[in-house]
């Protein structure tokens, strides 16, 4: 694992590969992909500490928040990777946790006071953004993985209510550790582009941008379906506690392709949606 230096502070950067998958509960992607909004424009805002946070499996989001799903909806939007990430750890081993913005001078700050700049509101206290320093010195740094106290909590609450047999093994094999003993399931907290500019960027319709991650692709949450996609077409890594896009996804893609090129009848879009997913709830797909 790679150390940078912060002041007289070692910090592990761990690097997520290429090809890993990330899943989200949201109704707006496209807010993930290019930023928040700016109100009475049709432009967009990303500043130097707009992040998306991200789970490690598609259950859990579901699970945790099941209070807020009229807020952010029942679709799992699975992203991708589309290159080698560079993040801060901040699960064991590393001795910094996410509650390591409480302190001043410090390489983590508390989202509430950094600047907004052209965001409607500041971010939340309770979030972890990093110091302006670490922007500028090191702006390959992307993201931290980290446990958050409050999903820690939003967890236990949600097995006490009831979580299947087959969900809460995947939840059981990512769970982590860090600093402070919080146990659960860490998410990566991902800015959306490849550099983080010290500057906030105004996005504009045309803008084109350097994306971290792509949309993969979009399911209705329904558990077995989940399942039977997460079965076929990932692998887990257990270095970064997240699942890697395997080979079967585009052999199915590249199979499908052969059919369509061919002089037999094409498969209607539901059907190719269902033989890359083997689901009959997926809504759109991008591969």
């Amino acid at each position: 694992m790679e150390e940078i230096l912060y002041r007289k502070q070692k910090l592990q950067v761990k690097t997520i590969p290429k090809n890993t998958l990330l899943f989200r509960l949201t109704k707006t992607s496209q807010n993930d992909l290019r930023g928040v909004p700016i109100d009475d424009s049709e432009n967009r805002c990303i500043t130097p500490n707009f992040n998306v946070f991200f789970h490690p499996n598609p259950f859990i989001g579901f699970y945790m928040y099941k209070e807020y799903l009229n807020d952010i909806g029942t679709i799992v939007n699975i992203y991708i990777l589309e290159k080698d990430i560079k993040v801060l750890m901040l699960i064991k081993p590393s001795k910094y946790s996410r509650l390591t913005n409480k302190t001043k001078r410090n390489f983590l700050k508390q989202c509430s006071d950094v600047p907004k700049g052209c965001m409607s509101k500041l971010g939340n206290s309770y979030d972890p953004c990093f110091s302006q320093t670490l922007i500028k010195k090191y702006p390959d740094v992307v993201g931290m993985i980290t446990n958050a106290p409050g999903d820690h909590k939003l967890l236990r609450k949600a097995m006490k209510k009831g979580i299947p047999r087959k969900t809460m093994r995947v939840i059981n094999t990512q769970k982590a550790e860090d600093s402070m003993g919080y146990n659960g399931i860490p998410e990566l907290i991902l800015h959306p582009l490849t550099k983080r500019s010290s500057k906030q960027i105004i996005v504009h319709p045309d803008s084109k941008l350097e994306n971290n991650y792509k949309l993969l692709k979009k399911m209705k949450f329904n558990e077995d379906e989940l399942h039977k996609f997460m079965n076929k077409y990932t692998t887990y890594n257990p270095s970064t506690y997240f699942y890697m896009l395997n080979s079967n996804y585009y052999n199915s893609a590249i199979s499908i392709s052969s059919v369509i090129s061919s002089n037999k009848s094409s498969p209607s879009l539901n059907e190719l949606d269902n033989n890359l997913s083997g689901s009959t709830s997926v809504l759109n797909s991008t591969a």
